[in-house]
């Protein structure tokens, strides 16, 4: 009986993993709309965990303009990743 309930706990885990498989697949292809300065500060912002004022001294842009660019970013990501853009 021990055997079989390890069977059904590793089964949600299997799909959830498929799952975020999925879900990480989907964000980089809608990452691929986005312009090479949009990417580029999302990705230091959440890969590299970097700040707004942080991004903004390795760009050398104005913390405004990296504001603004992550923004515009997320928006395009979310408009992607709903299906409402093509």
């Amino acid at each position: 009986m021990e055997d079989f309930q390890h069977f059904e706990t590793s089964e949600p885990d299997a799909e959830r993993m498929v799952a975020e498989k999925q879900q990480q697949t989907r964000v980089r292809s809608a990452m691929l709309v986005l312009t090479v300065t949009q990417r580029e500060s999302l990705e230091l912002a959440f890969f590299e965990g970097l700040t707004h004022q942080e991004i903004s001294e390795r760009l050398r842009e104005p913390l405004g303009t990296v504001k603004s660019r992550i923004r515009t970013a997320m928006l395009r990501l979310k408009l992607e990743l709903e299906g409402t853009v093509h």
